[in-house]
């Protein structure tokens, strides 16, 4: 909780700062990737450990839209990558543990960190995305489940371990980059009960490419998570639950 509360700011140069801050504290190495993609500047953070030809990128992106702190969107998944750069220290696993720039604004972060490292040495993805606030991991698996490139992260028994919910869709993120490249990745976020109902319903529609009716928009729409997110009235600091952040860090961690 309190890397979250040190990166929701609406600054993104100190964003940004605030998480080398904390890399350079537990000295954890890590390079800084600047370049331009779709005209745009970016500058994603990357922890390589063990780089190979099959390595798997655990992800989150730091920026937030414009006058948002963003701490569920996304300064909660921030923390949780924080944490397992700290965990992962000496793992003799091939992971890339990426902050992405810009994921707000067409995600022209992740399009570079592809073009950089190449897809043909990325294995799978996971994505964080919007984990703060709600008690039910909730992943957008897109077939996945099971699927070692994964390592032990999508096994059925860390799945049903920790109570985790597959939907068939979940609004897309830096996650949609990696489709494009057809490099296999899943979506990981925290929604409450509630929230989880409505989103079962709307997904399954968008998934058959069936439209929503003008309740069920409404109802989406109104969800309490969105709220928490793009100056929503409850984007602040108060929104995010520290078990939430508990919730997904095991969740990863213990399959890794």
């Amino acid at each position: 909780m309190k890397y979250v509360e040190k990166i929701a700011v609406t600054d993104q140069t100190e964003r940004k700062n605030v998480i080398l801050s904390v890399l350079d504290g537990l000295e954890i190495p890590y390079e800084i990737h600047d370049t331009v993609r779709d005209d745009q500047p970016v500058s994603n953070i990357i922890v390589s450990l063990n780089p190979s030809s099959h390595r798997l990128v655990i992800g989150a992106h730091w920026d937030s839209v414009d006058g948002s702190t963003g701490a569920n969107d996304n300064a909660s998944s921030c923390s949780i990558l924080l944490r397992l750069c700290e965990t992962l220290k000496t793992t003799d696993k091939s992971v890339d543990l990426v902050f992405f720039d810009k994921e707000e604004k067409g995600c022209p972060g992740s399009k570079a960190y592809i073009d950089e490292v190449g897809r043909e040495n990325i294995s799978a993805m996971v994505n964080l995305d919007v984990c703060g606030a709600g008690k039910q991991i909730v992943i957008w698996s897109k077939g996945n489940v099971d699927n070692p490139a994964f390592y032990g992260i999508l096994t059925s028994a860390n799945l049903d371990k920790h109570g985790v919910t597959d939907l068939p869709w979940l609004p897309y993120g830096d996650d949609r980059t990696f489709d494009a490249a057809e490099i296999p990745n899943i979506t990981v976020c925290v929604l409450n009960p509630a929230d989880l109902e409505v989103f079962r319903t709307v997904s399954a529609k968008i998934a058959a490419g069936q439209p929503l009716s003008e309740e069920e928009n409404k109802a989406f729409h109104g969800v309490e998570v969105m709220k928490t997110m793009h100056n929503g009235e409850n984007d602040s600091i108060a929104s995010v639950n520290p078990d939430a952040l508990n919730t997904v860090y095991n969740f990863v961690e213990s399959g890794l």
